[in-house]
């Protein structure tokens, strides 16, 4: 049991009580408690008879229960404000996410860093995509959303830059935003090609729950640059 497991399962503890079932120092404690502190979980000191340590559970991010969902879209903001430049408040964004995620169960922790992990924020959409960057279908969102987390394949109508139609049948590995434009980083679920899709050109997508697929973000990288470092001069 660590520092953090023992206040959330118990009351009040002096730092000595706390030293001596962690097998620790008091030292240790003290500089454990003011880490944890740094870290925005609600930890209160209270002096005198009857005092000690103890977890706020009224306060602060552990009274506030956000969903997987809920935690990637502020994850996406923040990353959103910062490409954006130096906005008010924007160098805060990161300090703040991360106490978001450490304030959350280790095992959706790690859910939450695979899934942000396969999200690229990057430059702004050019002049030439803001001239012909179209609406994104309504449905897209949602479709997107739920294929992305739950690693199923989407399958939709596709319109290329040339006017070209197609149906496709992708695995979204990966995001690409380019405010305000966005990109599905994908493979071809039959061929197992890289193919990126502008989402403005999609249409009638529909989420695939028969056609899962396993995450692998870094390979589709790998695809990607091998295929440019192969394109002719």
């Amino acid at each position: 049991m660590d520092l953090l497991d023992l206040l959330r399962v118990s009351d009040v503890q002096t730092v000595e009580a706390i030293a001596t079932t962690l097998g620790v120092s008091r030292r240790t404690v003290l500089r454990d408690l003011a880490s944890l502190r740094g870290r925005g979980w609600p930890i209160r000191t209270d002096s005198g008879p009857g005092g000690g340590v103890y977890l706020d559970r009224d306060r602060g991010l552990r009274a506030v229960h956000l969903s997987i969902d809920e935690v990637t879209s502020l994850w996406v903001a923040a990353q959103l404000s910062t490409a954006a430049g130096n906005l008010p408040w924007s160098r805060n964004a990161r300090s703040a996410l991360n106490k978001v995620f450490t304030s959350i169960p280790d095992e959706r922790q790690r859910r939450l860093r695979a899934l942000v992990g396969r999200v690229v924020v990057s430059r702004p959409a050019t002049q030439r995509v803001l001239e012909e960057l179209g609406d994104a279908p309504p449905e897209l969102l949602s479709a997107f959303e739920q294929a992305f987390a739950d690693n199923h394949c989407l399958g939709f109508h596709y319109t290329d830059r040339h006017g070209n139609q197609s149906q496709r049948i992708a695995e979204p590995h990966g995001l690409l935003v380019e405010p305000p434009a966005w990109y599905l980083l994908s493979r071809d679920a039959e061929s197992g090609q890289p193919r990126m899709f502008r989402m403005d050109r999609v249409r009638r997508v529909r989420v695939l729950a028969d056609r899962p697929f396993t995450p692998d973000f870094n390979g589709l990288r790998r695809q990607y640059d091998e295929r440019r470092a192969h394109r002719p001069a």
